[in-house]
């Protein structure tokens, strides 16, 4: 017999394909998980992965193995969405799973006032620009920029996250106010690497078609190029709803649209059921529905 907890350490090797890469997936050091895959192959009496210099390969038996382990891991979660499902207590935590535009700070400062009402409850802001997968209870709340296909989800529409191009009021009072888009190749130009470039067009309703000019500053990381626009650095996109209220910060070119994406709220049916799961579920619904405007960049 083996450790029926190693699995979920195998899967991890599985998926990732490295020690170190599963290590950082699992929150454990890699020495951990190489014991417990020596464990696990001495239990089992044979190896499931070959080392190699380039990570882990798996043998002819690990290829058996994973899929049945797969299978397992489906029915151990199935059996907790059932249980949490039928959770009646306001205790416990909830994991709302989301991107770093709204999980750094918006959703942090919107959640304090559900802390307060429901003490009990550990609020748990899991910030991943990668899509949770909340069939295997990676979270149980997400916050997507699509429409999920899954029958097993519930999800509705509650806003139309949309980035304006906006620039620090200290940057316009020294370079100018630009009055077109024509204009912006006069002006210092903060620009996102390509790969944001086409994970934002892949998913988006209003592609993000920046002008052909040289950029002052460029990032891969859409919170590290906000940041640059408040210590203006340049004329850059800004999501209107992290941009609301920021009196540093002014909205260019008559409220132009730079990009829009669908957000919308996802729980698995069986979750809402849990009381803990369904409060925060009708608390998230009914605050994104109250910040629309913020959102859409028309408040």
């Amino acid at each position: 017999m083996f450790n029926w907890d190693d699995l979920k350490y195998f899967l991890a090797m599985a998926d990732e394909g490295s020690l170190s890469a599963a290590a950082r997936k699992l929150t454990v050091s890699q020495p951990t998980l190489s014991r417990r895959l020596t464990a696990l192959e001495e239990d089992i009496g044979s190896e499931l992965f070959s080392r190699t210099r380039t990570g882990l390969e798996m043998t002819a038996l690990g290829e058996q193995l994973v899929q049945h382990a797969r299978h397992m891991q489906d029915d151990v979660h199935s059996v907790e969405r059932l249980i949490t499902g039928h959770d009646s207590s306001l205790k416990g935590s909830v994991i709302i799973s989301c991107t770093e535009t709204l999980g750094t700070e918006w959703l942090v400062k919107h959640t304090r006032p559900f802390h307060d009402q429901y003490p009990g409850i550990t609020v748990e802001i899991k910030v991943a620009n990668a899509t949770s997968d909340l069939m295997r209870r990676e979270a149980d709340i997400a916050l997507r920029m699509f429409r999920p296909v899954q029958n097993d989800l519930v999800a509705k529409k509650a806003a139309s996250l949309n980035y304006g191009y906006y620039a620090s009021k200290e940057y316009l009072e020294r370079m100018g106010r630009p009055k077109s888009l024509s204009d912006l190749k006069n002006h210092n130009f903060i620009l996102p690497h390509d790969e944001i470039l086409a994970h934002t067009n892949k998913d988006s309703h209003g592609a993000f078609r920046p002008p052909a000019i040289d950029a002052s500053f460029r990032s891969n990381n859409l919170v590290t190029l906000e940041s640059a626009v408040r210590e203006g650095f340049g004329v850059g996109a800004y999501s209107c709803i992290r941009a609301h209220g920021d009196n540093n910060l002014e909205r260019l070119f008559d409220d132009y649209t730079v990009y829009s994406s669908e957000l919308w709220l996802v729980s698995h049916a069986e979750l809402r059921r849990s009381a803990r799961i369904r409060a925060m579920y009708d608390y998230l619904g009914n605050l994104l529905a109250s910040h629309k405007a913020a959102f859409a960049g028309t408040a």
